[in-house]
């Protein structure tokens, strides 16, 4: 009886040992990024810490706490600590960026690699020493093949290339092999509602390698040809309990990271100087993290301002009095309905198209095909209005006037996209400042000038709004003035 109790509190005082251990351990790795990285400290503290005692082989995030076993940590830290650093920075980007916010449609596999990959991108970007580790140089090398074939390394535009373009089995065992660091298995479906994802004392190794398995094989059988599947639904994770002690600042709701993320930008902002290209594109990926994704319907609605239209105003209408009066004096009712009614739809706008040698034609007519889908089946527009459509390179190459819908379609059929010239945005301004001083334009709400983003912009703010829409996000660059809104045309 006393051996069997000895035995209890020896393995106990291990367990102790190993757990202080590991908490030192993940603490060097956040001292030596807070020390390369000044602009993560806000971040670096930001995840509670979890050890899963009695488990094998944990390490894994939900985006409020980082769950750990003890032979985990030690067996990442035999790699070196700059290795156990690269991990912890890898897990710490995936709550930066929200990466575990994501609906259950999803195809988990892709979704996995894609944000992997992208952490993993942002992480050689950095180019700090103590993020080093022994796949280095062949990470590198994948990502630049990733990229030469895939584009952008941002995690939706990944995530949709991987749908739409398939990777093949090969591709994908080896992008596990390199990029994967972490157990996605809390970001998906029942496990993102519980509060404690990885319970100390009942699961086994073996359930936890078991439910592994079966997601995967889960994941396997779904259908993603849906449109639906590639967009994920940003919502909220329950809190952790609040009777237990954390390290760092305890994540009361997924807010948090947002404020994180903001102050990391900010940071990178101060001090430019001090980061250079590594800054620069942190605040990239930053900044369009921070963007907000809304409907194009929405978006061109923007440009409306409110008309009388020549239509009953059913909304107006007193259907109590008009009855009274029929009932009281038979045919004659008290009150006739309003014959006008105000309706806020766009009478005058300009749709400028960059039709430089830069600028993909096929996209150009997507993107004039969507616009005028929406303006005309959404009542954006109303039955009588005055667009100008411009082409322009260096110089206004063609100006088309639609009137009412009937020129709407005659335009989009015998659409010719015309110049292929240079690039400078300055003469649209200045044609439709003359425009408006023949009173051409007697409302004009707003200018949408869609482009490759490479040209000389105007320097001064116009009277009416404008706004730049770039063929891919990464086309945005400092010089785009502030008073412009940017937009970027997913196809």
């Amino acid at each position: 009886m006393v051996s069997k109790r000895f035995n209890n509190e020896h393995k106990d005082r291990e367990l102790n040992k190993d757990a202080i251990l590991a908490e030192k351990i993940i603490a060097a790795a956040q001292d030596k990024i807070v020390a390369s990285m000044r602009f993560m400290d806000s971040a670096v503290f930001a995840l509670k810490k979890e050890i899963a005692l009695d488990k094998k082989g944990v390490f894994m995030v939900d985006g409020t706490t980082l769950y750990y076993s003890s032979d985990e940590i030690f067996a990442r830290m035999k790699r070196g600590l700059s290795s156990f650093t690269h991990d912890y920075m890898h897990v710490l980007l995936h709550c930066i960026f929200k990466h575990y916010y994501v609906s259950e449609k999803v195809n988990r596999l892709y979704w996995d690699l894609a944000s992997d990959i992208a952490v993993e991108e942002m992480i050689e970007s950095l180019g700090a020493p103590c993020l080093n580790t022994p796949e280095s140089s062949e990470r590198r090398d994948e990502l630049k093949r990733i990229k030469a074939k895939r584009g952008r390394l941002s995690v939706d535009r990944l995530y949709k290339s991987f749908v739409n373009d398939p990777p093949i089995e090969a591709e994908v065992g080896l992008m596990r092999e390199l990029f994967t660091v972490d157990d996605h298995l809390l970001w998906y479906g029942a496990d993102k509602s519980s509060n404690k994802p990885v319970e100390t004392s009942e699961a086994s190794d073996d359930e936890l390698e078991n439910s592994s398995l079966q997601d995967q094989e889960e994941n396997q059988q779904r259908s993603f040809d849906d449109d639906t599947d590639t967009k994920f639904n940003i919502t909220s994770i329950e809190e952790l309990g609040n009777n237990e002690e954390c390290d760092g600042a305890a994540l009361l709701s997924d807010q948090d990271w947002d404020k994180i993320r903001e102050t990391v930008k900010t940071a990178l902002e101060m001090d430019d100087a001090s980061f250079g290209d590594v800054g620069g594109t942190m605040k990239r990926e930053l900044r369009y993290a921070e963007e907000k994704r809304i409907d194009y319907s929405t978006f061109l609605r923007k440009f409306a301002a409110n008309h009388e239209t020549l239509k009953v105003d059913d909304d107006s209408f007193d259907y109590i009095m008009y009855t009274y009066g029929l009932n009281r004096y038979r045919d004659m009712p008290l009150i006739e309905p309003l014959e006008y009614k105000d309706e806020k739809n766009i009478r005058d706008l300009v749709i400028a198209i960059d039709t430089s040698g830069s600028t993909d034609g096929e996209l150009v007519k997507k993107f004039v095909d969507k616009s005028f889908e929406i303006l005309c089946n959404n009542d954006v527009i109303g039955a009588k209005f005055n667009i100008h459509v411009v082409q322009c390179d260096a110089e206004i190459q063609d100006d088309t006037v639609l009137k009412n819908r009937d020129d709407v379609d005659g335009f989009l059929r015998n659409l010719e996209i015309k110049g292929l010239g240079g690039t400078d945005f300055r003469p649209v301004f200045h044609y439709i400042n003359e425009l408006i001083r023949k009173k051409e334009l007697r409302n004009l709400r707003g200018l949408l000038y869609f482009t490759d983003g490479k040209g000389t912009y105007p320097k001064r703010k116009p009277v009416y709004d404008t706004a730049f829409i770039f063929v891919d996000d990464d086309a945005c660059g400092d010089d785009v003035p502030a008073w412009a809104m940017k937009v970027y045309f997913d196809e």
